[in-house]
Formats: structure tokens, sequence, C-alpha cells
């Protein structure tokens, strides 16, 4: 497995290397400009934009904690001056007499009530109010309204029980609470406020209760002093009592009295959390006095606001710069990559011998004018050598061809031939007749009126008169089997490669054998060519890799008539084209040629 993925890491790092090397100049510039500018940039700016938001979020964390602290410091003062208020009014003359009021008549009862009225509103506000709670088993002061009618006063309850703070009040033994409560008064939607709750106790007795003290309203002061906290934008500040029930807060978001969810162990210092999708930063702090609680939420967003401008306008200026250096790039593509792709697109197109389709630009110090100019005058010389190499090479060919032509056809007269092919007919030498019938046909197809190309079928004819003539000289000790495609009859081919062919395996193959010789001429045609094979099943072996290197050119002086055949095809069709050498399954050698199916001779010109 670990080979496998080390040659898949190599092929896939091979792959992409042949992509770069073949990518064009203007696709390498766009990508240097991603990976080397854009990329680092766009990274560097992320990685520097979370690590300055991580600074900002701890710094300010830090100041909101120190401003949390400061303020619930004040907070705290405010509820120990309730707490000296209310120390002043319970050692006061008017409530302690209480104690050792005599029994009254109704209207002595009517005065004590008017007077502690009256000493009660000297305390209290618009804002804040100050009540006390009397028991009144014995419905002595049944002509005191209730609290259920009055915002502030003295009341008295025949039951103390049923106020939903007294158990509170009377388990603080005499230290101020702060609780919320329902307001007193006319209160049809249940409205609560926040009160400091005390048990006023005899300062000769301290287990004699006197009555309850209530300061509602409280809720009104302490907010003011969550002004330090308006700069913030968006936050929350919230006083928690023990059970985290919110005494004051500046957001209707929490009313007065709800329950605020603090996380486990989260009772002093900073920390965040996701608030329906919102990232929220809350800084707690935990009085050790009133043991409440001051809670500060803030968005973070709001916290890094100021972070957030700055990025924005670090992110305008990468835009900026980025688009100059896309206008830079596109002028360095216009004035320089265009024309180069211009002039690399036109050397694609060159063909050599044809003219360009582009005229010379005017005389420039311009390096790529200068480039484009030399590149259309070489191409001009080029095409003029061309020219002048194609009428060399023609004159050439046809020397060529007429001297191997002269070298392999004996200069032997057609009509002579005729004559004594007649003439020995008539005196009865048949056998010798067909000899010489044989041997002109040979004469007439080698002439063939001059033609360099003859059709296959005549060479054919040709390679069979051989043939015959090759038996009656061997006297028949061999044999030849033909296998001609009728199809390829009409196509032509360079006159007389036959012979040679043939003449080699009978004479390196098969000629003393003894009857066991045999010959395979085959022709076909197939996917626009013509296969020629010749093979035999001579026993002798044959240098297959010397007859291959002769006919390559890599052999001098052997092999002149296989040679002869190698390049008269070759000097017709090009070297794509031509004979080669192999050894047969059995035994033997087979020789094939390739060459094109042409009909006419301008057809291959």
């Amino acid at each position: 497995m670990l080979a496998w993925r080390k040659a898949f890491g190599k092929d896939e790092g091979h792959v992409m290397r042949k992509m770069l090397q073949n990518m064009k100049l203007m696709k390498k510039l766009i990508l240097l400009l991603i990976v080397f500018v854009v990329i680092p940039t766009l990274v560097l700016d992320l990685v520097v934009a979370k690590k300055l938001e991580s600074i900002t979020e701890e710094q300010v964390g830090t100041a909101l904690l120190q401003l949390v602290r400061g303020s619930h410091l004040t907070l705290d003062r405010e509820s120990s001056d309730f707490e000296e208020k209310t120390e002043k009014i319970m050692i006061s003359q008017e409530i302690q007499q209480l104690v050792s009021v005599p029994s009254s008549s109704e209207y002595e009862r009517f005065e004590i009530f008017k007077a502690l009225d009256k000493y009660l509103n000297n305390y209290s506000t618009n804002a804040v109010r100050y009540s006390l709670f009397f028991s009144d088993k014995d419905k002595l002061y049944s002509f005191v309204p209730n609290s259920d009618l009055l915002n502030n006063g003295v009341f008295y309850s025949t039951d103390m029980t049923d106020l939903s703070w007294y158990k509170a009040v009377s388990q603080a033994k005499g230290k101020g609470i702060i609780r919320v409560i329902d307001k007193f008064g006319y209160n049809p939607n249940n409205t609560q406020t926040v009160a400091y709750l005390r048990q006023l106790n005899s300062i000769y007795n301290g287990e004699t209760v006197i009555g309850y003290l209530v300061v509602s309203g409280i809720e009104t002061p302490l907010q003011m002093d969550f002004v330090p906290f308006d700069k913030y934008k968006d936050a929350q500040i919230l006083l928690l009592d023990p059970d985290n029930t919110v005494l004051a807060t500046n957001t209707e978001a929490f009313g007065i009295g709800s329950k605020i969810g603090i996380p486990q162990g989260k009772e002093e210092g900073v920390y965040k959390q996701l608030d329906n999708g919102e990232e929220i930063m809350s800084v707690i702090h935990t009085s050790e006095i009133t043991a409440t609680k001051l809670l500060m939420r803030v968005p973070v967003e709001s916290i890094i606001i100021d972070h957030i401008s700055v990025q924005r306008l670090v992110d305008w200026i990468m835009l900026i710069y980025f688009l100059i250096l896309i206008l830079a790039s596109m002028y360095f593509i216009q004035s320089i990559l265009k024309p180069i792709s211009r002039l690399a697109r036109i050397t694609n197109s060159y063909h050599p011998g044809k003219p360009l389709a582009i005229a010379m630009h005017a005389e420039s110090k311009n390096e790529i004018v200068l480039l484009s100019n030399h590149f259309i005058r070489m191409t001009n010389r080029l095409n003029q050598t061309i020219y002048d190499q194609y009428e060399l090479e023609l004159k050439h060919k046809e020397v060529e061809l007429s001297i191997l032509h002269t070298q392999i056809n004996p200069h032997l007269l057609y009509n002579t031939l005729e004559s004594v092919y007649w003439h020995t007919l008539m005196e009865g030498a048949a056998e010798s007749a067909e000899m010489i019938k044989d041997l002109s046909l040979i004469m007439r197809i080698g002439l063939s009126k001059g033609k360099l190309l003859i059709p296959v079928m005549e060479e054919i004819n040709h390679a069979e008169a051989y043939i015959r003539l090759q038996l009656f000289r061997y006297e028949y000790a061999f044999k030849a089997h033909w296998e001609i495609d009728e199809e390829a009859k009409r196509f032509l081919m360079p006159k007389v490669i036959l012979q040679p062919i043939i003449e080699n395996a009978i004479l390196h193959g098969i000629k003393n054998m003894s009857q066991d010789g045999e010959l395979w001429i085959k022709v076909k045609h197939t996917n626009g060519k013509i296969m020629i094979s010749v093979e035999d099943n001579g026993y002798r072996s044959a240098d297959i890799a010397m007859l291959n290197a002769i006919l390559q050119g890599k052999e001098s002086n052997k092999g002149f008539g296989i040679i002869n055949v190698q390049k008269r095809i070759q000097l017709h069709f090009g070297e794509g084209f031509g004979l080669q050498y192999a050894s047969r399954e059995d035994q033997g050698v087979r020789a094939w040629i390739e060459i094109p199916a042409v009909s006419d001779e301008t057809d291959w010109k």
C-alpha cells in the first residue's frame, strides 16, 4: 500500500509538472499572481484580522470586567445607603415607642397611624417609596387601607404569612435583603418591583419584632448607576440576586423578576456564548457584601466595531491594490504577452514552403516587433531554400531513377525476342518458345514504355513469368503459391520490385531443397495500403538483422538488389514505406513491402 501511494504521488507530481510545462505564458502569469500574491495576502489578512480580533476581545473583556467591578461597588454603596436609612428608621423614637404602646382608643390609634405615615413620607420620593407593615391580629387598625389600595404607607395585616416576602425577611433576623415583589396599590398587570426589606426589632430586646420596613422601587436608583455602560452599543446590564433573578436592568429584553441562565462555574470573569446565532460576550461580577451579581451582556460585534471598521478599510485598500495589480497585469499582457502569444500562434501555424499571411511591422526599437520582423524574414528565406531544394530533389530523383532502371533492365530488344519466339515455335521447340515468350514478357514489362509506376497486375505478370523461367531452369525443384487480392490489382506500384526479392528467396532459400521448396506470394489491400509479402520455407538460417541493416543504409557494398528496391519505393512514396525482412514461424524468411494504395501518379505528388 505504501509503495502504491509513493508511486501514485510520483505520477501525480509528474502530471502536475507536465501540465505546468505545457501551460501558456499568460496562464502562468495569472497562476503566479494567485499563488504568490493573492492567496498569501488573503491568508495574511485573515490571520492578522483574527489575531487582532482576539487581542481586542481580550483587552476589552478585561476593561469591561474592571468597569463591572467598579459599577458593582457603586451599587453596593447604594445598598449600604438603604441599610443606613433603614437603620436610622428602626432606631428612631417613632418606631421604638411602638413596643410599649398601651391600649388606647381608636382615636389614639388613628393619631399614631398619621404620625407614622407622615414620618415615612419624609423618606419617600416619586421613585423610591417607604412602607411599614405591622401585625394586627385583633383588627384594631381595620380603618387603615391595605397595600392593594395605596402605593406606600403604613399597613396592618391580620396574617403576615400571607405576604410573599414575609418568610425571607423573618429568616434574615433583622438583616436587610433585596427581593423582587409585586408593586403596592392598584396593580392589575402584576407589575413587579425591587424592594429593600428589613425586619424592625426592638433595640432594647432584640427578639421583639416591631414590624417590617419595605423600601420599594429601588431599581430606579440602581439603574441610574448603569450610565457608564451607555457608551457600549446594545449592551445589556443586569443586576441579579443570588438566585439569578433580575433586580435591575437597562433593557426590555429581560424584565424585573425574570430568570437568567448562568453557566455552571461562571460566577466571576469573562466568557462568550451563542444567543440565537449571535456571539455574546458576558462579563459578570459577584459581590461578597450583598451576594448580588452584576452581569453585562454585549454582542462581540459591538465590542470590535472599531476593529471591524479598520478591517473594512484594510479590505478596501486590498481591493484597490488588487485592481491596480490586475490593471498592471493586463497592461503587461497587452504589451508583451499578447504579441508573444500571437507570434507563437503564427509560428505554430507556419508550414514550410507556404508564405505567412502577415506583413512586417514598421521598424521599431520594441523587442517584440524586432522579433516578429526577424521571424518573417527567416520564414521567407526558409521558403526560398525549400523551393530551391525541391527543384534540386526533383532533378536528382529523375537522374537516380534513370540510373537505377538502367542497372536492373537488360538492354535487350523486345522485338528481337518476339521474332526468336515465333521461329522457335515453328521449329517445334514449344518449351523453348514458352521460355522465350516469358523472357519477352519480362523485358516488355521492364521497359513499360518509360513508365515508372505500373499496375499491380502487370507486376504480378512479370513475377509469374520470372518464376516460370526459374522453374524450368531448376527442373521444377520448388512450388509457387499465389494469393492476390482482386481489389489490389488496379493500384500502381514501382515496376520490377518483386523479381529481386523472389530471386533472393530462390537462390538463398529453396533452390536446393529437391521438390520440398515452396514460395508464397501474397498481395492485399487494407487501410489505404498495399501489402506485398514473399515467403519461403528455406532451411538455411538467414541473418535478418543484417538484411534490415542493409535496407536502413547501415551496411554498405552489400545487397545491391534489395537496396535498389528500397530506394525506388522510398523515392516514389517517402521513407514511411519500403521493404522489411523477418523470420517465418516454422522456417524460412518473410519479406514484405508496404506502399500506399494509389491509382494515379499525381495522387501522391
